[in-house]
C-alpha cells in the first residue's frame, strides 16, 4: 500500500524533487534507490529514516566524511560465482567499492541511529587491499601483484633493451646504409622491426612483417635480431600467462565472498542515499520535521523546494481545530504553489527528506490525494470537469481521518453556482469523515461556507493593496478578493467596460467585494504596523543590550578604582601609624609600647569613612551577613571546654580568648556570646578602630614562655603583622631556653615569613638563647 498514488506524485511535481536527490548520489546502486524513491507508508519507518538522515548530516558536517563513488557490483560478483574470470578493471572497481563501504562503516558504525544501516557489514580488508594494491585506477595489473610477475617484467625490460640495441647496431652500420629508409626501431606484430626501402629487400637477410600504405617501405625483422625478438616474445607470453593467473585467483576470491561483497555494497548504497538526502537538506537549509501521531500539518516559513531562493516563505496549519483550509484569491497569486507546498512537504517527509522551513510538523497520514491541474483526456473522451469529478469521487470513496486531500479549483470547470454547491457538499462529506483538506477556489459561496463552518478556515493569497501586485504570501483567516476589476484596469481594459461590469454585478456581491477590499486594506495596515513595532522592539532590545554592556563595563571600572583607592588608603593608614610610632619613640625612652589615643583613632576613622563615601568605596572585609563579630572584652563561653572567658583579640576564623589566667586560640564556631556586649564605639570610629587596632596592639616585645609551639605560632604571626603595620622594628621575642624546641620552631617559622629581614639569638646581656631579636623589612 502506498501513501500517495502516481497521479498525486505527478500533480505535486515530486519527480523533480526526487531528481535532485538522484543528482547527489555517488554510487550506481544508491542512484538506483534514489530513482525508485517513494513515500513510505510505515510511520515508524519514516521516523527512523528522518533520524538517519539527520545523523548522516551531522557526520558530514562534523568531519570530512563523503561517500566515495562505486559501481554496481551484482553482475560482476554473479559472474565470478559462476567461475568466470573478471577483467582487471572490474576487479579494481570491486576493490574500490569495498574500500568505500569500509569508509562508510567506519564513519557510521558508532552512531546509534545508523546501527541498523551498517549492521550487515563484513570486514573484507584481506580482499579489498590486495585488489587496490595489485591493480591501478586504469585497470593495469602492477608489477607488485605477484613476485613472479615482477621478475618476468624486469627480464622483459632487459630483453627489449637488448633487441633495440641489436637493431640499433644494424641501423648505424654503413653496410646497409643505402637500404635503410629511416633510422627508427618500431614494433609490428609484437616484434621489434626497422624500416627499409622496398627496392633493397634482398640486400638485408630479414623477415617482412608489414609494409607502408605506399608500398615504398618494408618493416622487417633482421635475422640477426631474430633470437632477441624471440626472447622478448617468450617473456611477453609469460607475462600474459601470469597476469591471467592473478586475475583468475582474484576472481575466485570474489566469487567465494560474493554474498559479503554484496552486503557491503548494499550498506554503501543505503548510506549513499542518506548522504544524498543530507546534502540536499544542507543546500536548501532544510530541517528535520517534527513527527506527530496526530493527523496534522504545520509549516512555519516554508519555501517551495523547487523554487530555491525565489521561494516566498509560507505558513499554514491544518489540525483538529482547522481540518479544512479554503485558499482563495486571484490567479497568479500563488494558490497552486501553496497547495503543492503542503502536499510536497508531507510526501518529502515520508521519504526521509528534510523540509526547507523554519519549523515544520508532519502528522501520521495514511493517504495523500491531490488533484491539481488540467487532466482533460481526448483519448478517454473526458473533459476537464469530468476528470475533475472522477478524481473527487475517488477522494470521497477513500477518505478517512488519516487522509490529506489537496484540490485546486474545487468545483471549477462548470457553471459557477452549481459547481460551488457541489464543492460544498463534497467538503461537508470530507469533514464528516474527519479528513484534512486544503482546497483553492474563486467561489464566494465557498468562502462563506469556510467562514461559517466549524473546523474550516479561510486563507488568501496576498496582493499589494496599492499596486495589486502579488506578494505570493498566504494570509490565514482572511478570504481572498477576486480583484477582477482592478486587475482588468491594470492590464489595460477600457475603464468604461470595467465600470459597466461593476454596474452589472449584483449589489450583494459588490458589497462583499468592497468589504473584502476594506478588510485587505486594514490587514495591510496592521501588518505594516506590526512590522514597524517589531523593528522598534528589536532596536530597543539592541539599545538595552548596549546599555547593559556599558553598565557592566562601568561597574568593572568602579570596582577597579575602588580597589586602587582602598589600597592607597591602607598604605596611608600604615604610613600614618608608622609616623605616630616614630614620634612616640623619639619622645619616650626604651622599647615601651606606643599607643594611639582613642580620640585620634575616632578622628582618623571618621575621616577615612568620609573619604570612602565620597569615592563610593564599599568595605570588602566586613563580616558576612549572619556572621557574629566580637570585640576585645566581650564575654563568651567556649563550648568544647564548657568554660567562660573574655575575648582578647578577633583573628577572623579564630579568636584569642582569656580563660582565667590562660590565653588560648579557639575556632569562631566553638564560641557563644555570654552576657553583655562590650561597648561599641560609633560606626565611623568603630571602623577606624578595626583598621587601627593593629597599631594600638603593636609592641616591641612578646613573651610566649610556657606555651606550646601550636599555641605560640599564631600569637607570633599576629604580633609580626601588627608590628609591620605599625612600623615597629627591631622586635624582641622571649621564648625561654628550656629544651630549645620552641625557640627553634619559631625561628624556623620566622625565616619563612615575608616580612622578616633577619633574626638572631640575643647576646648574654640581651637574654642569650632564650630570646630572638628580629629585624623587619621596611
Amino acid at each position: 500500500m502506498s501513501l500517495a498514488d502516481d497521479r498525486t506524485l505527478e500533480a505535486l511535481d515530486f519527480a523533480a524533487v526526487r531528481a535532485r536527490v538522484v543528482s547527489e548520489t555517488r554510487t550506481q546502486r544508491g542512484r538506483a534507490y534514489a530513482l525508485a524513491l517513494t513515500p513510505d507508508f510505515d510511520f515508524e519507518a519514516v521516523r527512523r529514516e528522518q533520524q538517519r538522515t539527520e545523523a548522516v548530516r551531522g557526520l558530514m558536517a562534523g568531519s570530512d566524511f563523503r561517500v566515495m563513488p562505486a559501481i554496481e557490483t551484482s553482475a560482476l560478483t554473479g559472474a565470478a560465482q559462476l567461475g568466470q574470470t573478471l577483467t582487471a578493471a572490474d576487479l579494481r572497481s570491486i576493490g574500490d567499492a569495498l574500500a568505500a563501504a569500509a569508509a562508510a562503516h567506519r564513519a557510521a558504525h558508532e552512531h546509534a541511529d545508523l546501527a541498523g544501516v551498517v549492521a550487515g557489514y563484513t570486514p573484507l580488508r584481506e580482499l579489498s587491499r590486495p585488489l587496490v594494491d595489485a591493480i591501478d585506477e586504469r585497470g593495469f595489473v602492477l608489477d607488485r601483484a605477484s613476485p613472479a610477475l615482477g621478475r618476468i617484467r624486469r627480464s622483459l625490460i632487459q630483453a627489449q633493451a637488448e633487441a633495440r640495441d641489436r637493431l640499433g647496431s644494424i641501423l648505424s652500420s654503413t653496410k646497409h646504409a643505402q637500404a635503410i629508409q629511416e633510422r627508427l626501431v618500431t614494433i609490428r606484430n609484437g616484434r621489434f622491426v626497422i624500416p627499409i626501402k622496398a627496392e633493397f629487400a634482398g640486400t638485408l637477410p630479414s623477415i617482412v612483417h608489414d609494409t607502408s600504405s605506399s608500398g615504398q617501405t618494408l618493416f622487417v625483422e633482421p635475422i640477426a635480431a631474430l633470437e632477441a625478438n624471440n626472447r622478448v616474445r617468450t617473456l611477453q607470453i609469460d607475462e600474459e600467462r601470469e597476469v591471467q593467473q592473478i586475475l583468475e585467483a582474484f576472481s575466485r576470491e570474489v566469487g567465494s565472498r560474493a554474498a559479503a561483497i554484496e552486503a557491503n555494497v548494499e550498506l554503501l548504497a543505503r548510506v549513499d542515499l542518506l548522504a544524498a538526502k543530507a546534502e540536499l537538506a544542507r543546500r536548501s537549509n532544510a530541517v528535520m520535521p517534527e513527527l506527530s501521531d496526530a493527523a496534522v500539518l504545520t509549516i512555519e516559513r516554508g519555501g517551495h523546494p523547487l523554487l530555491g531562493e525565489q521561494a516566498v516563505p509560507q505558513s499554514l496549519d491544518v489540525d483538529e481545530a482547522t481540518r479544512l483550509l479554503v485558499v482563495s484569491g486571484p490567479n497568479m497569486g500563488g494558490k497552486t504553489v501553496a497547495l503543492k507546498l503542503a502536499g510536497l512537504f508531507v510526501v518529502m517527509a515520508y521519504c526521509g527528506i528534510q523540509l526547507p522551513a523554519a519549523r515544520s510538523r508532519v502528522g501520521r497520514f495514511e493517504r495523500v490525494i491531490a488533484d491539481i491541474g488540467d487532466e482533460q483526456s481526448l483519448v478517454a473522451n473526458a473533459s476537464s470537469f469530468s476528470a475533475h469529478l472522477k478524481r473527487l469521487g475517488e477522494m470521497l470513496e477513500r477518505a478517512d481521518d488519516r487522509t490529506l486531500v489537496i484540490v485546486d479549483e474545487i468545483g471549477g470547470g462548470t457553471e459557477p453556482g452549481a459547481g460551488a454547491a457541489l464543492a460544498i457538499a463534497m467538503l461537508e462529506r470530507l469533514l464528516e469523515r474527519g479528513a484534512r483538506a486544503i482546497v483553492s477556489t474563486h467561489a464566494v459561496e465557498l468562502k462563506l461556507f469556510a467562514h461559517a463552518m466549524s473546523g474550516a478556515t479561510n486563507a488568501s493569497v496576498r496582493f499589494d493593496p496599492a499596486t495589486f501586485e502579488p506578494t505570493f504570501e498566504l494570509d490565514l483567516g482572511t478570504p481572498g478578493q477576486s480583484l477582477t476589476f482592478p486587475l482588468a484596469l491594470r492590464l489595460g481594459v477600457d475603464p468604461q467596460i470595467v465600470e459597466r461590469a461593476g454596474a452589472l454585478l449584483e449589489r450583494r456581491e459588490l458589497d462583499y467585494e468592497t468589504a473584502l477590499s476594506e478588510l485587505a486594506q486594514r490587514n495591510a495596515e496592521l501588518r505594516a504596523e506590526r512590522t514597524r513595532l517589531e523593528k522598534e522592539r528589536r532596536d530597543v532590545s539592541r539599545h538595552v543590550e548596549a546599555l547593559l554592556r556599558e553598565r557592566g563595563e562601568l561597574d568593572d571600572e568602579r570596582r577597579r578604582f575602588a580597589a586602587r583607592a582602598e589600597e592607597r588608603l591602607q598604605q596611608s593608614l600604615r604610613d600614618f601609624a608608622r609616623e605616630l610610632q616614630r614620634r612616640a619613640s623619639e619622645r619616650e625612652a626604651g622599647p615601651r609600647k606606643a599607643k594611639i589615643t582613642p580620640s585620634q583613632a575616632a578622628l582618623l576613622g571618621e575621616t577615612i569613612e568620609a573619604m570612602r563615601r565620597d569615592l563610593g568605596i564599599h568595605r570588602s572585609d566586613e563580616s558576612e551577613p549572619g556572621q557574629e563579630s566580637f570585640l576585645p572584652g566581650d564575654r563568651v563561653r567556649v563550648v568544647s571546654l564548657n568554660q567562660d572567658g573574655t575575648v582578647a583579640e578577633d583573628w577572623g576564623e579564630r579568636l584569642l580568648v582569656s580563660v582565667g589566667s590562660m590565653k588560648m586560640t579557639v575556632e569562631r564556631n566553638d564560641v557563644r556570646r555570654e552576657g553583655g556586649v562590650a561597648r561599641r564605639p560609633q560606626r565611623g570610629a568603630a571602623r577606624a578602630d578595626v583598621r587601627l587596632a593593629a597599631a594600638q596592639r603593636s609592641a616591641a616585645e612578646l613573651d610566649v614562655r610556657g606555651k606550646r609551639y601550636a599555641e605560640a605560632e599564631p600569637l607570633v604571626e599576629r604580633w609580626i603583622d601588627d608590628a609591620m603595620l605599625a612600623g615597629n622594628s627591631p622586635l624582641r621575642l622571649i621564648h625561654g631556653k628550656g629544651t630549645g624546641m620552641l625557640g627553634r620552631g619559631l625561628q624556623e617559622y620566622l625565616r619563612g615569613h615575608v616580612g622578616v629581614k633577619s633574626l638572631r639569638y640575643g647576646t648574654e646581656e640581651e637574654g642569650s638563647t632564650g630570646v630572638t631579636l628580629i629585624e623587619l623589612r621596611t
